[in-house]
């Protein structure tokens, strides 16, 4: 009676043992813990994740692309005489106009909403040494071309030059800023915690 209880619970052992092998009964506490994405951790670690987009974007055509080119600096016509210059490389123009921009001496912003990023990527590419700047409330893909005070007719990248491959937009004024803020932050925080109390000797 014994030895037939043994086998009976040996049986039962491997049939469970199958079961869950084949997924077909899951046991939650043996489930693998879900990995953490590079991504996520990379944002964990970064303050720059909040404030420029970290994603992998595809190079978009300017064929498919609509800019509109404003001017934050003094110098006339310089908006016209640069969206001439992205009309010929392909891109389609949209408005074209005076602008403003907080801080002037920057070679110019890339700005759109999340559909527009891989569009913005794409401008980037054509005109180096600009800043991508996110609006989340826009829902076009258009994109806007701030001009500023930084700007030369050089700053147009070759266009046997221009690197098509993917990649992530670059917002390098605004992920100093972000370190800077978060370094800040974190010497505040450690200078206010409480200093421990001293040690006191038995008499």
């Amino acid at each position: 009676m014994v030895l037939g209880l043994l086998v009976a619970l040996v049986i039962t052992a491997l049939v469970l043992a199958y079961l869950v092998k084949t997924g077909e009964i899951v046991i939650p506490a043996l489930e693998p813990a879900p990995a953490a994405t590079a991504t996520a951790t990379a944002q964990a670690k970064d303050p720059a994740a909040a404030v420029c987009p970290q994603e992998e974007l595809k190079y978009a055509q300017p064929k498919d692309i609509t800019v509109n080119v404003y001017n934050a600096t003094t110098t006339a016509g310089l908006a016209a005489a640069t969206a001439q210059s992205l009309k010929e490389r392909g891109f389609k123009i949209g408005k074209v106009a005076n602008g403003k921009l907080k801080n002037p001496k920057v070679v110019g912003t890339v700005v759109s909403g999340t559909k527009g990023r891989a569009n913005a990527l794409s401008v980037q590419r054509h005109i180096k040494g600009t800043e991508y700047v996110k609006k989340p409330k826009r829902s076009a893909d258009t994109i806007d071309f701030v001009i500023g005070k930084k700007y030369k007719p050089e700053s147009m990248v070759p266009q046997k030059k221009v690197d098509t491959a993917d990649g992530q937009l670059s917002c390098p004024i605004a992920v100093k800023e972000a370190r800077k803020q978060a370094k800040e932050s974190a010497a505040a925080t450690e200078k206010a915690k409480p200093s421990p109390a001293p040690e006191t000797k038995d008499k």
